[in-house]
């Protein structure tokens, strides 16, 4: 069909016709976002807007709506950070992502979860590389320093090797928290079934505790009665009881969220629940991030006024901790 454009001398018509249309589209596009950032998948979603609008919608179709979110992604992965975060959490998920001329691979999506001074969660970041480790990590945190993060009370991660060595070598004057409960986990599966349940109350004892000596003194017991039967596992706890009691120099309202990764790893879970709508395996390393992103902003959008729990009893004790380790000129 050929239309015919009315000519005027100040160039001001414009035809009403495309507006609806271009709403339209819009709301098609951005309803096909709103569904696939909730992990269903692009089959899925093109099913649901064929039943809905009728036409037919395939996968590669709703690829392409997807692939409109790039830009905001990017914005987002080099947006500028804030001086000072209280606590960064540090962790990973691996995925299966299919590469070109190799077929499908497992990698490593790092993600970086900071808690500002006032109490408030931001992501931080989300990388995709071919596995974890310290010198990704190191990498990663030097990209969080050029964007702007100067200052870090506390980081919280999980017992990879060297990793506390690459957070010194950025943020000298960052303390390390050990992920409790991943010490847990992997100190049970190095004990037999029977004696788990004795082994996780006097380890609980440990990380539980209300302060330091406390702390201690389960510790001690805790190499008296298992040090004959399990010399490796307590060895690694007295190796690593600094680390692991870091908490305990932090105020006690925090204490509870700032001893695990936990808080990071509810992003995590619903990153999984997501994947699992797309068969575990995405087509593109783009599709990852796309994932990570939807779900980073929604994360955010969710706390973005709400302040870490217990946060509100310790801003005063968190400011006071920032002025003696990172005094201002």
């Amino acid at each position: 069909m050929r239309l015919r454009v009315p000519r005027e001398r100040d160039g001001r018509f414009h035809t009403a016709l495309f507006a609806p249309y271009r709403r339209r589209m819009e709301d098609l596009e951005a309803f096909a976002l709103a569904m696939y950032a909730a992990g269903i998948s692009t089959r899925k979603v093109g099913e649901v807007l064929g039943y809905l609008l009728g036409g037919t919608y395939s996968a590669s179709t709703i690829s392409r709506i997807a692939e409109g979110v790039l830009p905001r992604l990017e914005a987002f992965r080099k947006r500028p950070l804030k001086p000072r975060y209280a606590f960064v959490y540090l962790d990973a998920l691996f995925v299966k992502v299919f590469q070109e001329n190799e077929g499908v691979a497992t990698e490593a999506a790092y993600l970086a979860l900071g808690i500002t001074e006032e109490g408030y969660r931001e992501v931080l970041g989300f990388w995709l590389l071919p596995t974890e480790s310290s010198t990704g990590w190191g990498d990663l945190l030097l990209e969080l320093k050029e964007r702007g993060l100067e200052e870090v009370l506390l980081f919280i991660t999980d017992e990879l090797p060297g990793v506390e060595t690459a957070i010194k070598r950025v943020y000298p004057k960052a303390h390390w928290q050990l992920c409790t409960v991943h010490k847990l986990r992997s100190t049970l599966r190095r004990v037999r079934r029977k004696d788990q349940d004795a082994v996780l109350r006097d380890l609980s004892s440990i990380v539980r505790a209300s302060d330091r000596n406390e702390a201690l003194k389960a510790l001690n017991s805790f190499r008296g009665r298992w040090a004959d039967k399990y010399p490796q596992v307590v060895a690694s706890w007295i190796q690593h009881s600094a680390a692991l009691l870091r908490f305990l120099d932090y105020p006690k309202a925090l204490q509870p969220v700032i001893k695990s990764t936990n808080l990071l790893e509810r992003m995590i879970k619903e990153i999984k629940r997501t994947t699992k709508t797309r068969d575990n395996t995405f087509p593109t390393p783009d599709a990852v991030l796309k994932v990570i992103y939807f779900v980073a902003e929604r994360y955010e959008a969710q706390f973005q006024t709400r302040k870490l729990q217990g946060f509100q009893q310790a801003e005063d004790e968190i400011r006071a901790i920032f002025n003696l380790r990172y005094p201002q000129a």
